[in-house]
């Protein structure tokens, strides 16, 4: 059922740039001159608990949003309860309590079902304190963004095998467009205190959501894409996504409106793909992979049981049912069900169980694969 693919996509702006500059506007006190700001919910919900003064803070399935409130408001006056969905508050969360707790944060880790934490919030001084980093980089961005609002700033060591650090590399250079140098021995980062400054913020497109396209593509049977927006210079990490799909046959060419991909033919030997700094990047890849019956080895997938989904599971699981079954399942899971919609120029249109659950980062995805 394989047919070429031709178009312009529309990407969404990115989830994660978003996320940190308005985290990086609420710490310096000043409205955020975002531009492109991803229409994502995990976005729109921290946009409205940041403005909220509610003392029962829901994060509902947002990772990201409760990782980055918890630091924040750790050091807002008040009591704060902290709460999620039942699979957030099963997500790693303890390896930045404890460092919170090193700085003189009052944080439990009790207060009634579906709690993530419970916070009695008072000005931090900071000071030096170590971090597990081997389950999320989300921890130690958290504290970098509000590090520069403490008296004596932050003296931050990371332990363990440090996973997903160019989403800490977009923190710093994020922080530096506001003003806010970071400075690094090694695994230790340093932040005096400091003020930022506000300044306009252009959000690139997502590259996590253009894995879909090149996923797409890579299955289909010949074609061309231009994916606006994409920049070879983004803060993101995952724009390694357009060196790992060469040899799944998808080349890419930058333009002034984003970047062209076009299918060419595979060249799948010896595949090896790493997703220790990339894992967001899994579903598309592995995916592909199976849809091409390329055999690939996966390396760096430690953490992806501790996602949206046990997504090495749920992948294992859908895949095997393709050609079987009706209705396949996305686990709750944005990036699950985007990856199995994506097979549809080779298997047909798939059907999913719950298809709503990709707005948590691409509202627009099915306007634009049902186009």
């Amino acid at each position: 059922m394989s047919r070429p693919l031709h178009g312009t996509v529309d990407l969404p702006g990115s989830k994660s740039e978003s996320n940190r500059a308005l985290m990086i506007a609420a710490y310096g006190g000043f409205p955020p001159a975002i531009n492109h700001l991803s229409d994502a919910h995990d976005t729109v919900l921290l946009k409205a608990l940041l403005s909220s003064t509610l003392p029962t803070v829901d994060c509902e399935d947002a990772g990201t949003v409760a990782r980055f409130l918890l630091t924040y408001l750790s050091g807002i006056p008040g009591s704060w309860r902290l709460t999620g969905t039942e699979r957030l508050c099963q997500r790693p969360m303890a390896p930045l309590i404890d460092a919170l707790r090193q700085l003189g944060a009052s944080v439990t880790t009790e207060g009634g079902k579906n709690t993530i934490a419970t916070i009695i919030g008072h000005p931090l001084q900071g000071g030096a304190a170590t971090l597990d980093a081997s389950q999320s980089s989300q921890f130690a961005s958290s504290l970098l963004m509000a590090a520069p609002t403490w008296e004596r700033g932050l003296r931050l060591t990371l332990t363990g095998v440090p996973v997903s650090m160019p989403y800490l590399e977009m923190t710093i250079r994020m922080m530096a467009h506001f003003g806010v140098q970071v400075g690094r021995e090694g695994h230790t980062f340093i932040v005096d205190p400091q003020t930022y400054r506000p300044c306009p913020f252009m959000v690139s497109a997502d590259w996590s959501a253009a894995s879909y396209w090149y996923e797409m593509l890579a299955v289909s049977d010949g074609g061309e894409l231009l994916l606006k927006g994409l920049r070879a210079d983004a803060l993101q990490g995952d724009a390694v996504v357009a060196e790992w799909f060469k040899p799944l046959g998808i080349t890419t060419v930058f333009e002034p409106e984003g970047a062209r991909i076009a299918k060419t033919a595979a060249h799948p030997h010896n595949l090896v793909f790493d997703f220790t700094d990339h894992p967001d990047l899994f579903p598309a890849v592995c995916a592909t992979c199976f849809a091409l019956g390329v055999n690939a080895t996966f390396k760096g997938t430690d953490t992806l049981s501790a996602k949206e989904s046990d997504r090495m599971t749920a992948m294992k699981a859908e895949l095997a049912k393709i050609g079987h079954s009706e209705v396949l399942c996305a686990h709750h899971d944005h990036r699950i069900a985007m990856a199995l919609a994506a097979l549809w120029p080779v298997f047909g249109p798939v059907t999913l169980d719950d298809p709503t659950v990709v707005s948590k980062s691409y509202p627009g995805f099915w306007t634009i694969v049902l186009r």
